[in-house]
């Protein structure tokens, strides 16, 4: 049996055209060009993650540091304040 298979293998090997065989020449080559494509692709996206956490984080703390101090004191607009709004009619008059 092993005869009628290798017989069976060489007629196909035979029938198999040399254009075939010529159009796989660059196969190889072309694999490894995509996978170098893709690891610069990934070094590229990390990278950019990289650069995006450096700018968030620059931006906080440079926010942080010139961030306008709050007055906890009260204002002459303290009367249209939300909290203000809230409050019934009887105790408005008392504060003010």
């Amino acid at each position: 049996m092993e005869t009628i298979g290798m017989v069976e293998l060489d007629t196909l090997i035979a029938r198999g055209s040399p254009v075939e065989a010529a159009s796989l020449d660059g196969l190889e080559d072309g694999v490894w060009q995509r996978v170098q494509q893709a690891q610069v692709r990934t070094r590229e996206r990390s990278l950019r993650f990289a650069a995006l956490g450096i700018a968030a984080a620059i931006g906080g703390v440079a926010g942080g540091v010139t961030a306008p101090t709050v007055e906890t004191g009260r204002s002459e607009l303290s009367i249209f304040s939300p909290r203000m709004a809230a409050t019934p009619l009887g105790i408005r008059r008392t504060l003010g």
